[in-house]
C-alpha cells in the first residue's frame, strides 16, 4: 500500500488537460486549452514530477515495461526506445508505467474497506487515463487516421509514427480500460476509440508491410478487440468501429480490415442492437436513421447463417422494442432492415414463416394438458403486439400481409373469443388491424378465395391454420383485469367467422373492401342454391339409424346445409344496413347488377318448382335489384343490357305468381313502355298516394290509405304486388294504432295480403305474436291479426294449419298470464274452424289443457282452457270421424262438470261442451235409425274398389 500511496501523491501533484469539468474532479489542477508551448510546459512539470517518484532510468524503464506486458520480439530495442529525448515519449512511457501498476495493485472492484479508493484519487486516475492516451496512442497512429476530413485525429505535423511505441503503449492500457468503476459516464470513451485505433494501426501496417508481426502478436491484437467487444458497450464498439470507417483517405487494406471487423461483430449476438445505439448517437443528418442501417443489413453478400442471424437479433429486438416503450423510437430502423432482409431471398422468406409460424403453434397445437392455461395473458398480449407492429405499424417498413393469410381464420378466432369481453380495446384494436391488413392487400381472385372459404367453413382450404378447437378464452378468477386461455375439457365449439368480420368491417374506414366482400358473399347465394339438391340426396341418403355418432351427424347436416346460408344471409342484412355501404352501392352499382344479372341466371337454370328457402332468396333478390334501380343514378340502357335476358328466361321458368308480379315490376321499369300485359301493368301514382295516406297521423287518412291499397290488392296491381314487402311494413305499423276503426281495416288489408302473399303473411305474423321483445299489447293485437285472418279466410285456412296451431299452442306455454289466456281462447275458436284438422295435434293440445287446469294459477286462462275443448266439440259434424277423440274430452269434461272445487264458470263450460256432445250423439243415433236396413253379401278381394273419402276400421285394412 505504501507504494500505491505514492502514487496517489504523484497524482496530486500533476497537472492535467481541462478535458472534463473541474467539479467532477475534485482538487485536481485543471487547465483550460492552451496552445502548444502551455503544454509542453505541463508536461515538463509532470515528468519532473515522475522522476522524484520513479527513480528507474528510462532504458530500465523501457525494458522493464516491455517485460511486463510480454512484448519479447521488441525487446532488443529497448535501450533505443529509452534514449528518446521527446517530452510525449518520455511522458507517455512514465504515465504506462504507473497507470499500469496502479491497475494491478488496486482493487477497484472490492467493497471491503481497505480496498476502497478515495472519490478525489479515482477522478485523478480517470484525468490521468485522458491524458496520458491523449499524448501516447493519439500521436502514434497509422498516418492514414491523420488525414482526410473531418479528421478524427489529430499530432502535430513533425511527429512520426513508431509502431514499437504503440504496441507498449496498447499493452499498458490493455490493463486499465477493462476496470469498470473507472467507466464513469463517458470520461473513458475516448481513451477506448484511442486505443481501438492503436490495434487496428498495427493489423493495417502489418497487411501493408509496414511493420512485422508474428501470428501470435496478431492473435493477441484481436483477442484485444475481442475483449473490448465482451466486456464493453457494444454500441461504443459500432460507434468507433463508424468513425474510424468514416474516414475515405484509409487504405484499402485498412478499409477491408475494419468492414470485416463490423460484420463479425454485427452477425455476433447483440451485434444488430449495438450498431443501432451506435448510429443513433453519430449518425449523419444527410441520411435516415432507418436508411444507414437497413443499407448496412441488407446485404446480398452476405452469407446465409449470417443473414439468418440478422433476422433473429432483428425479431428480438423488435420484441424488445414493444416490451419498452422507450425503444419504439428505433421500431422503424428494424422493421426496415427485416423488411430488406425478407426481400432478399426465398431462404430469409422461408426462415421468417418459420419463425412466425413457431410463435403461434402453442395456439394451433397445445402441448399442456386439459383444463390449464396454455400461456400467460401477458405474454399472449405481447405477441399480438408484436404481430401488429411487424404488420400494421407501416405500409413500407411492415412485412408483407401474405405472411398473415394462413392465419387469417385463426386470428378471426381470437377476436370472436375477445371481442366480448371490455378490458381488451387495445388487443382488439391491434386484431383488427391484422385482420384488415391482411383482407386489404388481397388482390381480387385471392380476396374471393379467402372469404369463401371463411364463409363456407372449409377446413381443407391450402396452407389454412385454425385456433384449436378445444381453447377457450375467458376471464381470469385470480386477476379480473385479464383474461386467460385454456384448454377446455368439455370438448370442439362451434364457431362462424362470418359475424366476427361483419363486425369488423362495419367499425373499419376500408369502405371498398367492405364492398368488395358484401359482392363476394352476394355470389355465393347461388352456389349454394345449386349444392341444395346435392345435399338433400346426402340427406336422404343418411340412414335412420345410425351409430353413437348419430349427433354429431346429424349436427354437422344441420350446419353444414343451413348454418353456412343463414350466416351470409345475416352478414349481407347487417352490411346492406350499413351507412357507408348504401353510399358504395350508389357509386357502384353496375358492379352489384352484374352480381345480380349472375344470381338471376343460376335461378333460370333451376327446377320450376323452387324450394321454399330459393324462392325468399329470389324474392329478396328481385325487390333489391329493384331498389337498387330506384336509388341508382347509372342510365337505364345499363339496367338493360344487364338484367333485360336473366329477368325474361326467369320469368318463363317460374310458376309462382308473386315471383312474376315481381319479374313483370322489373321489366316495366327496364322497358319504360306499357306493351305489357295491362293487368299487370303497376299503378305506382296510386300506390305512392296510398302509401303516403297511410303513413299520415291522422286515423281516418291511415284508413283511407289502407281502402285504396286493399283495392289495389284485390285487383292484383302489379306494382302493389311487387312492393308487398313494404305494405306489409306498414300494415304492422299501423297494427300499433290505438284506434280501433284503423285496426279493423288494418286487420282486412292482412286478409287480402293472405290471397297475395299467403304464407309469408302467417309466417311474419306468427313470429311478431310469439317474439317475445315485443311488448304484450302488441303480441295481443296481432293474435287477434291472425285468428280474424283464419275466419276471414275460414275452411281455406286448412292449409296454414301448421303455423297457426303451432303459434298458438307456443302462446300457450307463456310465463304470461294474460298471454296464455289470449292464446287458449284465439285456440279455441280456431279449433272450432278446424276441428276435422287437429288429430295430429289432439295428444298435445289435451296435455296443454290438462296442464293448465292442474298447475296454471290464473283463473281465467283456466276457463279458456276449458272453452278449448267445448268449442273443439261445437265444430265437430260427424262424432265417427273423432271416435279416438270423444272418450278423453267426455271423461275430463264430465270430471270438470261434477267436481265441486271447481270454478263455476269452468263448470259452465264443461256442462255446455256435455251438451254439445249430448245432442250431436242423439242426432247421430237418429240418423242411423232414420236410414232403412239392408242386408248386403259380399265377396272380399273381388273387384274391390276403395271409396276415397272414407275411413276404415282398422280389422278391414290391409
Amino acid at each position: 500500500m505504501t507504494k500505491i500511496a505514492k502514487y496517489w501523491l504523484l497524482l496530486e501533484s500533476m497537472q492535467f488537460a481541462a478535458i472534463n469539468d473541474k467539479k467532477e474532479h475534485g482538487d485536481a489542477q485543471y487547465l483550460k486549452e492552451s496552445s502548444l508551448a502551455n503544454d509542453m510546459q505541463r508536461l515538463s512539470h509532470n515528468i519532473r514530477e515522475f522522476r522524484k517518484y520513479i527513480k528507474l532510468p528510462m532504458k530500465d524503464l523501457v525494458r522493464q515495461l516491455i517485460e511486463d506486458l510480454n512484448l519479447k520480439h521488441i525487446l532488443g530495442e529497448a535501450v533505443e526506445l529509452g534514449e528518446t529525448e521527446d517530452f510525449a515519449t518520455l511522458y507517455s512511457f512514465y504515465g504506462i508505467c504507473m497507470i499500469k501498476e496502479i491497475a494491478n495493485n488496486v482493487n477497484f472492484i472490492s467493497n471491503a474497506k481497505e480496498d476502497l479508493v478515495a472519490e478525489r484519487h479515482k477522478c485523478l486516475f480517470i484525468a490521468c487515463v485522458q491524458d496520458i492516451a491523449q499524448w501516447s496512442l493519439q500521436q502514434h497512429l497509422h498516418p492514414n487516421f491523420y488525414k482526410g476530413r473531418p479528421a478524427l485525429f489529430s499530432r502535430p505535423h513533425d511527429k512520426k509514427t513508431s509502431f514499437k511505441n504503440l504496441e507498449i503503449y496498447i499493452g499498458g492500457f490493455t490493463h486499465v480500460l477493462f476496470i469498470k468503476p473507472l467507466h464513469i459516464g463517458k470520461s473513458l470513451d475516448e481513451p477506448i476509440l484511442q486505443y481501438m485505433a492503436g490495434i487496428f494501426s498495427l493489423l493495417m501496417a502489418f497487411e501493408d508491410k509496414e511493420y512485422v508481426m508474428a501470428d501470435q502478436e496478431i492473435i493477441n491484437k484481436t483477442a484485444c478487440l475481442q475483449r473490448v467487444w465482451l466486456s464493453l458497450p457494444k454500441a461504443l464498439y459500432f460507434r468507433n468501429l463508424m468513425l474510424m470507417k468514416n474516414n475515405k483517405i484509409l487504405s484499402s487494406s485498412g478499409q477491408k480490415i475494419l468492414q470485416r471487423q463490423l460484420l463479425v461483430r454485427l452477425w455476433s449476438p447483440g451485434g444488430f442492437n449495438a450498431v443501432v445505439f451506435a448510429l443513433a448517437e453519430c449518425k449523419n443528418e444527410e441520411h435516415s436513421l432507418e436508411e444507414l442501417i437497413s443499407r448496412l443489413i441488407a446485404q446480398p453478400a452476405y452469407s446465409a447463417k449470417a443473414q439468418k442471424s440478422l433476422i433473429a437479433q432483428i425479431l428480438n429486438f423488435l420484441q424488445s422494442c414493444v416490451d419498452n416503450q422507450e425503444l419504439l423510437q428505433y421500431m422503424g430502423v428494424g422493421l426496415l432492415s427485416l423488411r430488406r432482409l425478407y426481400d432478399l431471398n426465398d431462404e430469409n422468406k422461408t426462415f421468417v414463416e418459420g419463425w412466425l409460424q413457431s410463435q403461434l403453434h402453442i395456439l394451433i397445437q397445445p402441448s399442456c394438458e386439459k383444463d390449464f392455461a396454455i400461456m400467460d395473458w401477458s405474454n399472449f398480449q405481447s405477441l399480438i403486439s408484436f404481430l401488429f407492429h411487424l404488420f400494421c405499424t407501416s405500409t413500407v417498413e411492415c412485412l408483407p400481409s401474405n405472411l398473415l393469410t394462413s392465419y387469417l381464420n385463426l386470428i378471426l378466432n381470437i377476436f370472436y373469443h375477445v371481442q366480448q369481453y371490455n378490458n381488451v380495446q387495445l388487443l382488439q384494436g391491434q386484431l383488427k388491424a391484422l385482420i384488415l391488413k391482411c383482407l386489404h392487400n388481397q388482390n381480387a381472385k385471392d380476396l374471393h378465395k379467402l372469404i369463401e372459404a371463411l364463409a363456407l367453413q372449409r377446413t381443407d382450404f391450402n396452407g389454412w391454420f385454425a385456433l384449436n378447437d378445444c381453447i377457450r378464452f375467458d376471464e381470469n378468477p385470480l386477476n379480473s383485469q385479464d383474461l386467460r386461455i385454456i384448454l377446455t375439457s368439455e370438448g370442439p365449439h362451434l364457431w362462424d367467422p362470418l359475424p366476427a368480420l361483419v363486425i369488423i368491417l362495419k367499425s373499419s374506414t376500408f369502405n371498398l373492401l367492405t364492398y368488395n366482400i358484401f359482392l363476394i358473399l352476394f355470389r355465393l347465394l347461388p352456389k349454394l342454391m345449386k349444392e341444395d339438391e346435392e345435399e338433400k340426396k346426402i340427406s336422404e341418403s343418411m340412414e335412420l339409424l345410425q351409430p353413437e355418432d348419430l349427433q354429431q351427424t346429424i349436427l354437422r347436416e344441420v350446419n353444414s346445409t343451413y348454418a353456412g346460408r343463414l350466416h351470409i344471409i345475416k352478414a349481407l342484412e347487417s352490411l346492406v344496413q350499413h351507412q357507408p355501404m348504401k353510399c358504395m352501392i350508389n357509386e357502384n352499382c353496375s358492379e352489384l347488377l352484374r352480381c345480380l344479372a349472375d344470381i338471376l341466371i343460376n335461378f333460370a337454370e333451376l327446377n320450376k318448382h323452387l324450394v321454399e328457402i330459393n324462392e325468399s332468396t329470389l324474392m329478396i333478390t328481385l325487390i333489391l335489384i329493384r331498389e337498387v334501380m330506384q336509388i341508382s343514378t347509372s342510365s337505364s340502357d345499363d339496367f338493360q343490357t344487364v338484367l333485360s335476358k336473366p329477368l325474361h328466361n326467369l320469368y318463363e321458368n317460374i310458376d309462382r305468381q308473386s315471383l312474376k308480379y315481381q319479374i313483370l315490376s322489373l321489366l316495366h321499369l327496364l322497358q319504360r313502355q306499357n306493351n305489357l300485359n295491362v293487368r299487370y301493368e303497376p299503378l305506382k301514382n296510386q300506390f305512392e298516394e296510398a302509401r303516403g295516406l297511410v303513413e299520415a297521423k291522422e286515423s281516418y287518412l291511415q284508413v283511407e290509405g289502407i281502402e285504396k291499397l286493399i283495392k289495389l290488392v284485390n285487383c292484383r296491381d302489379a306494382y302493389t304486388v311487387s312492393n308487398g314487402h313494404a305494405v306489409v311494413a306498414m300494415a304492422l305499423n299501423t297494427l300499433k294504432s290505438p284506434e280501433s276503426y284503423t285496426f279493423l281495416n288494418c286487420v282486412r288489408l292482412f286478409t287480402a295480403l293472405v290471397h297475395v302473399m299467403e304464407v309469408e303473411i302467417l309466417d311474419l305474423l306468427g313470429d311478431e305474436y310469439i317474439a317475445d321483445s315485443s311488448t304484450l299489447d302488441y303480441r295481443l293485437v296481432v293474435g287477434e291479426v291472425i285468428l280474424k285472418i283464419g275466419r276471414e279466410l275460414g275452411p281455406l285456412c286448412y292449409k296454414y294449419k301448421f303455423i297457426l296451431l303451432n303459434c298458438f299452442m307456443n302462446g300457450c306455454r307463456s310465463h304470461l298470464s294474460e298471454f296464455r289466456l289470449s292464446a287458449f281462447s284465439n285456440l279455441a275458436q280456431l279449433c272450432r274452424i278446424l276441428t276435422y284438422q287437429v288429430h295430429q295435434y289432439f295428444q298435445e293440445l289435451l296435455h296443454l289443457i290438462d296442464y293448465e287446469i292442474t298447475s296454471g294459477k290464473y283463473l281465467p286462462a283456466k276457463r279458456a282452457a276449458v272453452l278449448v275443448l267445448s268449442d273443439l266439440l261445437e265444430g265437430m259434424d260427424n262424432l265417427i270421424d273423432y271416435e279416438e277423440m270423444l272418450l278423453p274430452i267426455y271423461r275430463l269434461l264430465k270430471y270438470l262438470a261434477y267436481f265441486k272445487q271447481s270454478d263455476e264458470q269452468i263448470r259452465v263450460h264443461a256442462t255446455n261442451g256435455l251438451k254439445s256432445l249430448s245432442e250431436k250423439c242423439t242426432k247421430l243415433l237418429e240418423d242411423i235409425t232414420a236410414s232403412p236396413l239392408e242386408k248386403e253379401i259380399k265377396i272380399l278381394g273381388l273387384k274391390d274398389s276403395s271409396k276415397p273419402g272414407l275411413k276404415k276400421h282398422i280389422l278391414v285394412m290391409n
